[in-house]
């Protein structure tokens, strides 16, 4: 027990050290952002508890958030690679903090749909981005460490966010969650032009590389995202995964204000989740990035959300505890399942074309976005919760069989790109 201590406390500072400095600004840009992520944890309670939407109309309004992600990463990312981040990154978070604070001045339908769409188009934007940056600033070895203290810092702010929002729709109602949002996107984009001028990322990445190999020298990858068939694979079975994981953010929160639970229960849970990822997720993706291939470790995050997603309806109804397992058990697959997935893009996108494969990557967490919210709520409108929560779990497994794919596909182009020129 005595060697336990200084085992671990060597792990942390291994996992943390060796880290850019401007990975750790843009980290930090990150935690003052997220601090303010309360819209979109409680979206879908104040429309159907304080706005009197049905849960259709609700699901709808969701999946303009998420159709809007959809446009702004795939766009987002396209624009990086013309462009460079840094314009992306300080654009979205300008126009998103604005449109945030609209969104709580809106009650009728369309309207709503409408504006939830565009915020979610700028707000999204930043995602590929911000992950083309971290590829760039970070060294080849430390990459999938810099993903995870992104993931840190921002599960740090919505450790934060989703708390604070619960205590000020108690105090103030629910449209100080809109303002509260937008000012702390406000606040990053005056934190990111301090910290982070115009750099590296503020130009486009060049594709440097020759017209033809040299003799004996694999061609290299030119094709577009949409073109190439281990990224469809993955991006497919990161939707399926997403879908199921995004329930927290639908139908979960919904079903636990109508079985007795509060919003601010609801806003510990996703605080529990922050703690831990704050508190485990470096060490972690550490050690799983040195020790074992990155798909065994995506593989392991998908079973355990499914496991979580699986005992929920039992959590519900048994008491808080098993519900704060729930929560524990699908941020540690979150933890596995997440990172790796940036990690894998962005080590084989083509680098001028990196910022629109990881847009089409962030875009499938959209499209989950998108598919949770309207298919688990209009099973749960004419099925019940129970049922909704499982259908919707299922989908993950479609997920994991997607993923036993991608590697096989991957090392078949590799070999295509190796073959001598005919």
């Amino acid at each position: 027990m005595a060697e336990l201590l200084p085992r671990l406390t060597r792990l942390y500072v291994r996992a943390f050290s060796g880290l850019p400095r401007k990975v750790w600004l843009l980290s930090l840009v990150m935690v003052v952002n997220r601090s303010g992520a309360m819209v979109i944890a409680f979206l879908s309670v104040y429309l159907v508890n304080s706005m009197g939407y049905t849960a259709t109309d609700a699901g709808w309004v969701m999946g303009a958030f998420g159709a809007g992600g959809i446009v702004g990463n795939y766009v987002g990312g396209l624009l990086n690679d013309r462009y460079g981040s840094w314009h992306i990154m300080i654009f979205s978070l300008v126009i998103a903090g604005i449109l945030h604070i609209l969104i709580g001045q809106v009650t009728s339908f369309w309207p709503l749909c409408v504006l939830v769409f565009l915020t979610s188009v700028t707000a999204d934007a930043f995602r590929p981005a911000n992950r083309a940056a971290i590829a760039v600033y970070a060294r080849p070895e430390n990459l999938t460490q810099s993903y995870g203290l992104q993931r840190l810092a921002a599960n740090l702010g919505f450790s934060i966010g989703p708390a604070l929002g619960g205590l000020l729709i108690h105090a103030y109602g629910y449209e100080s969650l809109f303002w509260a949002d937008g000012i702390t996107f406000l606040l990053a984009a005056v934190l990111f032009l301090l910290t982070l001028p115009a750099d590296e990322t503020s130009r486009p990445l060049v594709d440097t590389a020759p017209a033809s190999p040299a003799p004996g020298k694999p061609l290299t990858e030119t094709r577009r995202a949409l073109r190439q068939p281990w990224l469809l694979y993955l991006i497919l079975a990161n939707a399926c995964v997403i879908t199921c994981f995004f329930q927290f953010f639908s139908t979960v929160p919904v079903h636990l204000t109508q079985n007795g639970y509060t919003e601010s229960q609801f806003g510990l849970l996703l605080t529990i989740s922050g703690v831990a990822i704050v508190l485990i997720e470096m060490p972690l993706v550490y050690l799983a990035d040195r020790r074992l291939r990155p798909l065994y470790v995506m593989l392991a995050g998908t079973a355990l959300i499914q496991v979580g997603y699986f005992l929920l309806p039992l959590a519900v109804v048994t008491g808080y505890f098993l519900l704060v397992v729930w929560i524990l058990l699908i941020t540690l697959g979150e933890i596995l399942f997440m990172p790796f997935t940036s990690t894998y893009v962005a080590k084989h996108a083509p680098p001028a074309r990196r910022g629109e494969y990881l847009g089409v990557l962030s875009a499938s967490y959209s499209l989950a976005f998108i598919l949770t919210p309207v298919l688990g709520f209009q099973l749960a409108e004419y099925f019940g919760y129970v049922v909704s929560i499982y259908t919707v779990t299922s989908i993950g497994i479609l997920g994991l069989l997607l993923l036993l794919r991608v590697d096989h596909l991957r090392e078949v182009r590799t070999r295509e790109l190796s073959a001598d020129l005919v």
